[in-house]
């Protein structure tokens, strides 16, 4: 049985492959073997795997119809045999030595996982780097710890956070563990869920200062997977992340301080995301229906509790309007929309010196039967109270 299993997925990148494959054969280490997986490739991809996989051993090929890349990884997982598991994107490259490195670490320790730090390269189609490390992340891990128990790891979990690490599949992860846990293949964040739902399985774990992967971020947008896209299950997404985080330390008695204080941050600051990819060209809802988006985010009960348990209602209501205006800037709605009422309280509130025509649009707006969760009250009774208006 190897030491490691390296797994790579590869869907149609004819172009990166070959230098993600030998970033890991030029590792000067032979206790691994190497997966790749083709996932339903339609260029050159699949003759180019062969071709490796024919001048080395330790690779080994699986053709499959296309099943998107999570699946390529459980997939890779169930036919990997060594006792510890390694998923390398195939744009992407691991830095000289990181094989060794871990290598010395798990004869050692022996850890579950070892988290290793990626850091993120602008670069142009060539794979030559013209920002290196443009989110400073060899600054964010100093030195090597090793977390010898779960109430360890559990008090760490929030550092390990703020440090990038437990966001993504680019971890050295016992195989037991992934098998137990497989990857979710229905959202672009399932690596974070995937930490999430193995966090209670973790009884050893070890952090390591030197940075294994060089992830690429090239400088055509079309060749960046998932940045800025628009999704139509990112709300349910963040959500699922955000609760699966807060009931774990909840769990673990620590859901309270700066724990508390960043995720209810954070949840808030992902709306605006949300709201922004309804602008993005690939979403092809209508105006009307952008607005009904908008407006169920605004209304769903986790954001709520969220937004009540942090103080933050306001903001809340701030993040969907700005959300909003961004939206019917893009492009306006029909005087005869049931959601009409949205652009008179826009309108309303911004107006500079209102007269009390705008503030009954305002009023109006903020109670009409399709406003279920009075969107902008708090700002109706700000004008009120400064104005010293009475209606």
């Amino acid at each position: 049985m190897p030491l490691f299993s390296i797994i790579t997925p590869v869907y149609n990148n004819e172009k990166y492959v070959k230098s993600a494959v030998e970033s890991i054969l030029q590792q000067g280490i032979d206790d691994y073997e190497y997966i790749l997986i083709d996932d339903g490739s339609t260029d050159n991809t699949p003759q180019i795997l062969d071709e490796m996989a024919g001048k080395d051993k330790k690779i080994r090929v699986i053709h499959q119809e296309n099943q998107w890349i999570y699946a390529s990884f459980n997939n890779g997982i169930k036919a990997a045999a060594g006792k510890y598991i390694y998923i390398l994107n195939s744009d992407d490259r691991m830095r000289q030595g990181a094989l060794r490195r871990m290598t010395e670490i798990v004869e050692e320790y022996e850890p579950d996982v070892i988290w290793t730090k990626v850091l993120s390269h602008r670069c142009d189609e060539e794979q030559r780097i013209t920002e290196y490390d443009y989110g400073q992340s060899d600054q964010k891990v100093k030195k090597d710890v090793f977390l010898s128990s779960a109430d360890e790891v559990r008090n760490a979990w929030f550092t390990l956070t703020l440090q990038g690490l437990n966001h993504n599949q680019a971890n050295l992860y016992k195989r037991e563990l992934m098998l137990k846990h497989p990857f979710r293949n229905d959202v672009y964040g399932a690596d974070t869920l995937f930490n999430i739902a193995i966090a209670d399985d973790i009884n050893t774990a070890f952090v390591m200062k030197e940075a294994v992967y060089d992830f690429m971020v090239y400088s055509s947008p079309h060749m960046n997977a998932s940045e800025g896209k628009y999704y139509p299950y990112l709300h349910e997404m963040f959500n699922d992340i955000y609760t699966g985080s807060k009931l774990l330390y909840k769990a673990w008695n620590l859901y309270e301080g700066d724990i508390k204080e960043y995720w209810s941050k954070r949840r808030m600051g992902e709306l605006t995301d949300e709201l922004y990819t309804l602008c993005h060209p690939d979403c092809k809802l209508t105006t009307e229906n952008k607005v009904a988006e908008a407006l169920r985010i605004y209304e769903d009960m986790v954001i709520r509790e969220c937004a009540l348990e942090s103080d933050r209602q306001e903001e809340l209501e701030s993040r969907i309007l700005s959300g909003l205006r961004m939206i019917l800037a893009q492009r306006p709605l029909e005087g005869t929309s049931k959601y009409f009422f949205i652009y008179e309280l826009l309108e309303g509130l911004l107006c500079y010196e209102k007269s009390v025509l705008d503030y009954e649009k305002v009023k109006q707006s903020v109670y009409h039967p399709l406003n279920r969760n009075t969107l902008g009250k708090a700002f109706f009774l700000k004008l009120k109270k400064e104005d010293c208006w009475d209606s």
